[in-house]
């Protein structure tokens, strides 16, 4: 597995790089057989160290944790404890639906910049349109499933299929922390 660790005002010994090859070895062979990669990236949060850790071990899942503490190998460790258990709660879900039909759809998605007035968001026309264009994968799911897929990639927000009436849903983290579902009226 290949395995990039960076920093911003951090400097990364090779104890440090060592222990993070190590853990990071351990926990994803530990339910994957063939992990595609990993990145590790330490910051400086202020007087604490973060560290993000983003994991790839198949084929369309990338699991992302992050941990902050007083020193790296401390914020190392609570991000590879994340990691750890987002990876064992992928590996009971693939298991759980062995032998069921993993539909998806494929979609076109691409961000576009906005500017922020007091009274509304608007597009810049100064800018250009599209920052970032891809294609995506819409999961064909239910409710439940989708909030712990959004959960596994650490995301704010996931677009999916509903699979009870088959239409585009979305579900979202809330400022409040709560988890918010929207899907369009008939």
């Amino acid at each position: 597995m290949n395995i990039t660790l960076s920093g911003k005002q951090v400097d990364i010994s090779d104890k440090l790089r060592a222990r993070v090859e190590e853990s990071i070895e351990a926990s994803v062979s530990k339910y994957f057989n063939a992990p595609i990669g990993c990145s590790v990236y330490f910051s400086r949060d202020g007087e604490d160290f973060r560290a993000e850790v983003t994991v790839h071990p198949a084929k369309n899942i990338v699991l992302k944790g992050t941990g902050v503490a007083s020193d790296p190998y401390s914020a190392f460790d609570d991000a590879n404890a994340h990691i750890a258990t987002r990876l064992r709660r992928q590996k009971n879900k693939l298991n759980d639906h062995k032998g069921k039909t993993g539909i998806v759809e494929m979609a076109h998605s691409a961000v576009f910049p906005l500017t922020e007035t007091e009274d509304e968001m608007s597009i810049d026309e100064s800018a250009p349109l599209t920052i970032a264009e891809t294609d995506a994968n819409i999961k064909v799911c239910t409710v439940s499933e989708a909030v712990m897929y959004m959960d596994l990639a650490d995301e704010c927000a996931l677009m999916f299929r509903n699979s009870s009436n088959n239409r585009i849903s979305m579900v979202y983290r809330r400022k409040d922390g709560n988890i918010g579902w929207v899907e369009p009226a008939e």
